[in-house]
């Protein structure tokens, strides 16, 4: 295909890093709700233990207890805070220097054997066997390599309506869609 123009600019950078972003996250929220799942079986269990065993670890219970909750409440929290961290600073930073490494003109061609960007005279060019999955958007593509955040993207706004429908087309023919 011949080359087509890549107009980028940072809200649709911004907004494609974060959807890759929230692909991480939720594998993460699912991580962390098997932990918290566990604590609680762990916290029955110790409850059940207090209040139908003969034993007496009345005070041990009271004390250990609470503190396991604050331990794992202060964690959770931290996670959270550590996500919000990288959506207000990293991504948006990652977002503007993406923006100023790729300000001059940039170019996409792709065939059935391979895609290629174009910045003045360096040309990037990835075999579609090198890509492990593909996942669309209405008006975007994301095309997945080994992990995630070095994911390709291209909306309707940056490369055209036209193009995107035959980069999509591609990816459909040589990639699986992305399982979540």
């Amino acid at each position: 295909m011949e080359p087509v123009p890549i107009h980028t600019t940072f809200e649709e950078t911004y907004r494609q890093l974060l959807f890759i972003d929230d692909l991480i996250v939720s594998a993460t929220r699912k991580r962390n709700l098997k932990r918290a799942v566990i604590f609680l079986v762990l916290t029955l269990v110790s409850v059940l233990l207090f209040f139908f065993t003969e034993h007496n670890f009345g005070a041990l219970g009271f004390i250990t207890l609470p503190l396991w909750w604050a331990g794992f409440g202060l964690y959770l929290l931290y996670l959270r805070w550590k996500t919000y961290k990288r959506r207000t600073s990293a991504l948006r930073q990652l977002a503007e220097n993406s923006l100023q490494e790729n300000a001059s003109g940039l170019s996409l061609s792709f065939t059935a054997e391979n895609i290629s960007v174009t910045r003045q005279e360096e040309i990037t060019t990835v075999g579609w066997k090198d890509f492990r999955a593909y996942l669309e958007e209405e008006h975007t593509i994301y095309l997945f390599q080994d992990h995630p955040y070095l994911a390709w993207s291209f909306s309707a706004k940056e490369i055209g309506a036209p193009a995107l429908a035959g980069l999509k087309e591609i990816a459909r023919q040589k990639l699986p869609l992305l399982k979540l």
